[in-house]
This record gives C-alpha cells, structure tokens and sequence, in this order.
C-alpha cells in the first residue's frame, strides 16, 4: 500500500502514522509546507511545499479577495507532480485549512487521476471558513468551495466528531463517505487510519 500524507506542518498525528506505515513496510511520502517538525521515521521523504513568499502571497491574496486556499497554482502543481509519480493509493489530505495549496486544482487533479482521497477536518479545520478578508464574498467562496467538494468524486470525508461532519456538511462539504475517528486517542487513531486506507485504495 502506498499512501501520500498531506498537511500544513508534521503534526504528531502525522507522525504517528507515518510510523505505522513505516512499522508495516508500506510505501509513503509525507509533504508539509513548513518541514518536519517532528520526529518521523528515517525512510520518511519528505516533500516540501512552497516557501514563506508563497505562503505570504497566498495570505496576502486570499485577505484581499476573500479567495484562501485558491492561489499557489506553481506550489500544487510541483506537489501534483510528485504524487503522480509516486502513484499513490490513498492521497490523505490531514488539514487544508491554512493557506499553502490551491484547493479546486488539487481536486481537479486528483479527480482526473482517480485517486481515492481521505481528508480529515476538524469544526476549526473547515476548508472554505474561519478566513479573515477585506473584502468578503460569502456567496463566491461558498459557491467555489461547493462546486469544488460536490464534483470531488473518491473523497472521503475524515471528521473528529459528529458535530463537525454535520458542520462540514452546512459548509458544502457534504454528499462523501464520512467517517468519525476521534484524534484523542492516538494510537486508536492511527489503526482506523490505516484500515481506512486499506478499504478505500
């Protein structure tokens, strides 16, 4: 099993998984825009997305336009590349809240190669919310993100409790398998992690 693991950092969580997969002799790749900030396996390849002007352009677009998550076209598209090649059979997206990738050509992508994808969200987490912007444009980013999601076929929908899947779910999100794996426990996470992957690849 060959698995892509995606995030805005190296979160424990990320780590810990990484460490299952590592433990089982399965093939992964893990990519962060800000580095390994934890410790990770030794065989990790980590990928980096980006750098801080990108990062900082895509903030500073995003507060302008009300457009977070629609901008580093170059930045995903490297980190596209790298996947494809990898030809992984589970893509987990483990946070796209933060402005590092450009959320509707990932999708895109993903859906073109028919990989499966498993995105985790928390009620804070919520692509598409929580963004501060000069100028709002509720309905745009509403319409974006639920054009986005609501063509995304082979996403499942990863939530820490059920009132974030049903937040999820008001926000545009909805219409996807949707599972509950609470992150307050770890090392139960990381196994329906792992089981997760081996019933959606």
């Amino acid at each position: 099993m060959k698995i892509a693991l995606i995030n805005y950092s190296f979160t424990p969580l990320m780590s810990a998984i990484s460490t299952r997969l590592n433990e089982s002799g399965h093939q992964f790749i893990t990519a962060t825009a800000t580095g390994n900030g934890c410790n990770s396996p030794h065989n990790v390849v980590d990928l980096k997305i980006g750098n801080r002007i990108d990062r900082a352009v895509h903030n500073a677009l995003g507060w302008l336009s009300d457009t977070h998550g629609m901008h580093s076209t170059r930045v995903t598209a490297s980190l596209l590349d790298r996947i494809i090649a990898l030809n992984p059979d589970v893509v987990h997206l483990a946070g796209l809240n933060n402005s590092f990738i450009n959320i509707p050509f990932m999708a895109y992508v993903l859906m073109r190669c028919k990989m499966p994808v498993a995105l985790s969200v928390t009620e804070g987490t919520i692509p598409g919310t929580g963004r501060k912007s000069l100028i709002k444009r509720d309905r745009f980013r509403r319409k974006t993100i639920e054009s986005t999601f609501g063509a995304w076929d082979l996403l499942h929908l990863v939530c820490d409790s059920k009132h974030t899947a049903e937040r999820a779910a008001e926000e545009g999100l909805d219409g996807h398998p949707t599972y509950i794996i609470s992150t307050d426990d770890t090392a139960k996470a990381v196994e329906q992690y792992i089981t997760l992957y081996d019933n959606i690849k």
